[in-house]
Formats: C-alpha cells, sequence, structure tokens
C-alpha cells in the first residue's frame, strides 16, 4: 500500500505538471528534485563534521541549474570549477582540524558531476526542439525498461548480471527491459505523431534503437546508485517518499540518460 501511495504522490506532485506544464514548471520542479538527490547523496557519504562541504556543493546547485535552464554551458563549467573549488579549499581546512579525510573531500566533488550536472542536462533536453517530446519518451522509456525488467527477470530470470551490485538482476530481466523500452519507443513515437505536432522528423529505426540505448543507461544509473549503498552499507538513500525509499532511488535510472539523450538531439 506504501508503495502504490508514494507512486501517485510521485504521479501527481511531479509527473503531471512536468509533463502537461510549460518548460519553466519543469524546471521549477528541477530545482527541487535534482538538489534533494545531492542532499541524500551527501548525507549518505559524509560524516556530521564534514557536512559544511555538502552544503557548499547544495548552494551552488542552484545557480547551477540556472545557468543549465538558460542554456549556458559555460558558465556552467565556471560555476562547477568555483564549488569545487571552494570545497577543496573547505576541506583542506577540515582535514587539517581532523574533521574531514581526503576521500569525503572527494566525494563531495564528485557528487556535483553526479547526480547534479548529469541530471541537469534534463532540463536542456526539455528547453530544446520539440522538448516535450523528448522528455517524455526519456523518462517513460527508462521506466518501461525498468519494467520490463522487473517482470521478465522475476518470471524467467536464471543468470545473475552483476551479482555484487545488485545481486537480482539478471541477464534475462536485462533482454526482457531492452526489448520493452525499445516497443515502447516505437509505439510512443506513432502515438504524438498521431495527436500532437512535432517540429521534426524522427524516422522509427532510429527511435527505437535510442530506446533500447535508453535502456542500458537506465541500467547504468541503477547500478551507480546500488554501488553508492553497498559501499556506505545502506538500503535506501533517503526515505522521503513512503515504500519507495529516497528521491535519489526513484531517480537514479534516468541520471546518465539526460546527457547522452542530449548529445543525440543534438545531432537530430
Amino acid at each position: 500500500m506504501k508503495r502504490i501511495l508514494g507512486a501517485i504522490i510521485l504521479i501527481i506532485i511531479f509527473a503531471l505538471p512536468a509533463f502537461l506544464g510549460p518548460d519553466w514548471v519543469f524546471f521549477l520542479i528541477a530545482i527541487i528534485v535534482l538538489p534533494t538527490c545531492q542532499y541524500e547523496l551527501f548525507r549518505a557519504m559524509h560524516t556530521p563534521g564534514s557536512r559544511i562541504m555538502g552544503w557548499i556543493a547544495l548552494a551552488g546547485s542552484f545557480p547551477l541549474l540556472t545557468s543549465m535552464y538558460y542554456g549556458n554551458l559555460s558558465v556552467s563549467l565556471y560555476i562547477i570549477g568555483i564549488v569545487s573549488l571552494a570545497i577543496i579549499l573547505t576541506g583542506l581546512v577540515l582535514f587539517e582540524k581532523g574533521k574531514a579525510d581526503a576521500r569525503e573531500v572527494g566525494l563531495v566533488v564528485f557528487g556535483i558531476i553526479y547526480p547534479l550536472f548529469l541530471s541537469g542536462f534534463w532540463i536542456m533536453v526539455r528547453n530544446g526542439i520539440d522538448g516535450r517530446f523528448w522528455m517524455i519518451f526519456g523518462l517513460l522509456s527508462t521506466f518501461a525498461a525498468d519494467t520490463g525488467a522487473y517482470y521478465i527477470g522475476k518470471n524467467l530470470g536464471r543468470h545473475m548480471l552483476a551479482p555484487r551490485l545488485s545481486p537480482k538482476k539478471t541477464i534475462e530481466g536485462l533482454a526482457g527491459g531492452f526489448l520493452a523500452s525499445m516497443i515502447f519507443g516505437g509505439s510512443f513515437l506513432y502515438f504524438y505523431n498521431h495527436f500532437f505536432f512535432l517540429d521534426g522528423s524522427y524516422p522509427v529505426w532510429i527511435i527505437m534503437p535510442l530506446a533500447g540505448l535508453i535502456c542500458l543507461l537506465g541500467l547504468m544509473g541503477d547500478l551507480t546508485a546500488s554501488m553508492f549503498k553497498r559501499e556506505f552499507n545502506i538500503k535506501d538513500l533517503g526515505n522521503i517518499i513512503p515504500g519507495h525509499g529516497g528521491m535519489l532511488d526513484r531517480m537514479d535510472g534516468i541520471i546518465p540518460v539526460g546527457l547522452v539523450l542530449y548529445l543525440i538531439i543534438q545531432v537530430l
């Protein structure tokens, strides 16, 4: 029941406004969700004495995402550099006082890229040509892959895919997710073209393999979150969503997708 309630909350508060609203609504959702994911990761990784570095990174997340909303990647890189230097300087002071170690400093700097900067490309996807189509296509292809992998893996799974990272994932499940994602991608293109207007022309022979690639990227995102959970010996990165864990626990699969989708759209 908690999982159903959590899913309903996600759909009403985040999914429907993101899908139906203009690009600025998606941006507002992003500057709530993405720093929350970053905070959950920092909370899992750091001791109380070193968390000021996480707060510095969290403060930098808002101008970083804003620069990506306006499509200015040059400014984004400057912000990443400035915030990284501030974190390193703070880390040196904390290390001298015995409140942080080099590993923690490195992890906070890494936390600017993952999950924040990589996820920020979803904002740029939404703001581009046919942004609503690409946003919905990318998100739902990821979820279709996850659903297909779950049901095929549960019923037909025999060979473990990554036993140390995620013991429940199987090669059969990956194949099911890949197939489900491709079928959904082709179907969604047909549906969207039938009911809505697209500025560009996107052949199905490109869309379906792209959906399959999204499946693989989603798996990478999922396994990345699992790696952090194994490293820090925790079940969930947060508990903000009833029955689902933290925000990052739900968003992990889409993190690598945004960047690759954005790059492919630029080519198309």
